[in-house]
């Protein structure tokens, strides 16, 4: 999980900045589309999303859960805990 590794610091930091409850996707967690687009690669945030779904299903973040899938198909949500 490489691109993960890189990032899971910074996705703890601003997930635990959030209010229990509160729903969040990737790219609302780094600030929105643009300012997302600064963090990685295309193929790299596509990774790194696919990655960060699977490490949620697996509990490896405690305190997020899965939410819901966006109508778009490239953003899953999920909730602070």
């Amino acid at each position: 999980m490489a691109i993960l590794d890189d990032f899971k610091d910074e996705i703890t930091q601003r997930v635990e900045a959030l209010e229990p409850g509160v729903q969040f996707s990737l790219r609302t967690l780094f600030g929105g589309r643009e300012e997302f687009a600064k963090f990685a690669t295309s193929g790299q945030r596509k990774a790194l999303g696919t990655q960060f779904r699977k490490a949620v299903e697996e509990t490896e973040f405690q305190n997020i859960e899965y939410s819901h899938h966006a109508q778009s198909p490239a953003e899953h949500w999920y909730k602070r805990i």
